[in-house]
């Protein structure tokens, strides 16, 4: 009991002066004043989907029940989710902790093999007591926490326990990087601390006998065209700093999306090639990577969600 008090004052005090991504804009979400990522007192939920594109050991045979939430901490410019969660979306829907808890009811009810929170950081203050509500009501399914990587550790700190599985996306291997396409100015700084904190809290990925993540971390990275993610970088972290039963999904996906299929940022207006592919596989396996998660070169074609449909996802 004396935990969950601490945890609810935690909470309380973030949303008089939030800090609970990187960007530490102290906000007093409370009275209303606008945050750098535009979030508010309560969760704001844009769209909820059995979606099965996930890595194997999420999406299973029966699909991960994603709630995607709104209003990311970061401002990538070539976000593919971009038509629900920048603040300039229209499309989303404001849920009180007992609703949300309802909404991942009603997930477990269709069967799926986990339940994934999309972009969660921002919402914690009304989402960690809607995981405890659910919790007794009998959810039962792992949660993964996906996320930019770009949380404090002090907000990772208040979903240990409920989380089971962490999907950190590590954007960038060097902080200029992530201040051009992120808008952020120590991505590279926050998002190793938050992933360190990760594998400390559930170590590497642990699968049951069907093959489905069940506690553990696995890393995202998105290669952008032209080595301009700094890949090698965040390969060699990895390989560095974490154990080798974390594994690690290199991306093939990226196509110019958002801003920078507006005209932007010339660098990034192609796909990735096979040769560039191939050419990170090689240095994941150089850096002594051996447990990784790989996508055909036409995943762009299959995993680029258009939210302006009734199912994004569908090809």
């Amino acid at each position: 009991m004396h935990k969950q008090r601490d945890k609810s004052i935690q909470l309380a005090e973030h949303m008089q002066s939030c800090s609970l991504c990187g960007n530490r804009c102290h906000t007093d979400r409370d009275k209303g004043e606008p945050s750098l990522c535009g979030a508010s007192a309560t969760a704001e939920v844009s769209h909820i989907e059995v979606h099965h594109g996930e890595e194997p050991p999420i999406s299973g045979t029966r699909g991960c029940g994603n709630i995607f939430f709104h209003n990311c901490s970061l401002s990538c410019v070539y976000c593919q989710n971009w038509q629900i969660s920048n603040d300039d979306a229209e499309a989303y829907r404001y849920l009180s902790a007992g609703e949300l808890a309802d909404e991942m009811l009603k997930l477990q009810d269709l069967n799926v093999d986990t339940l994934g929170l999309v972009t969660p950081t921002s919402h914690l203050p009304t989402l960690i007591p809607a995981l405890e509500q659910a919790r007794k009501r009998g959810l039962s399914l792992p949660i993964i926490y996906n996320t930019s990587a770009y949380d404090t550790v002090t907000s990772l700190h208040l979903v240990e326990g409920l989380v089971d599985v962490y999907l950190p996306d590590m954007k960038y291997g060097s902080n200029d990087a992530g201040q051009i396409y992120s808008g952020v100015a120590d991505y590279v700084n926050v998002s190793r601390a938050a992933v360190k904190e990760m594998v400390r809290q559930v170590g590497g990925l642990k699968v049951d006998s069907r093959g489905i993540a069940q506690s553990g971390v696995i890393i995202r990275h998105l290669i952008l065209p032209g080595g301009m993610a700094d890949t090698v970088e965040v390969l060699q972290w990895i390989a560095q700093e974490l154990p080798h039963t974390v594994p690690v999904s290199l991306m093939s996906q990226y196509k110019p999306a958002f801003q920078v299929a507006d005209g932007l940022f010339p660098e990034l207006q192609r796909k990735i090639t096979r040769h560039e592919y191939e050419f990170y596989l090689a240095a994941a396996e150089e850096v002594g990577l051996e447990y990784l998660f790989v996508q055909d070169l036409q995943s762009a074609e299959v995993f680029i969600p258009d939210f302006s449909r009734a199912h994004p996802f569908d090809p």
